[in-house]
């Protein structure tokens, strides 16, 4: 009986010491200064040899996925933050109905600086050893 309780209680420790040998789990939270969260665009993580990306939820909460697979690699990553602004499209009919309608395109303003849709600007890095908590304070446009 306690051997077999040895091998797994083993077996639990070898699974969570490699549990992250393929891809880490990554996690965050993007938010102001003041604490308000970002509620759109894209986390994306990228170094020499991969790039990973994590969608930001309404809180401001993101999850990063490598390719198809949840996580990323062990490694050093530079960090930005894209997907921001979509353009809003309006159209209006013809003020006869029969004409063709206006269609009018009005770029959305991104609600952060600049600087995070670069990741050599960013001034963002994230190191993943393991089970990763990644919070990301942004600054508004200056």
């Amino acid at each position: 009986m306690k051997k077999r309780l040895y091998i797994i209680v083993g077996l639990l420790l070898l699974t969570i010491v490699q549990g992250c040998s393929k891809n880490c789990t990554v996690t965050g939270k993007v938010t102001f200064p003041d604490g308000t969260p970002l509620d759109r665009g894209t986390v994306l993580f990228e170094n020499d040899t991969m790039s990973a990306r994590g969608p930001i939820k309404k809180d401001g909460t993101f999850t990063m996925i490598s390719g198809d697979n949840k996580g990323v690699p062990k490694g050093t990553y530079k960090v930005s933050i894209g997907k921001l602004t979509e353009p809003t499209i309006t159209t209006t009919p013809s003020a006869d109905g029969k004409g063709p309608s206006k269609v009018k395109v009005t770029p959305n303003i991104s609600p952060i600086d600049a600087k995070y849709s670069s990741s050599a600007k960013s001034g963002l890095t994230c190191e993943v050893k393991g089970r990763t908590k990644y919070d990301i304070t942004v600054e508004p446009p200056k």
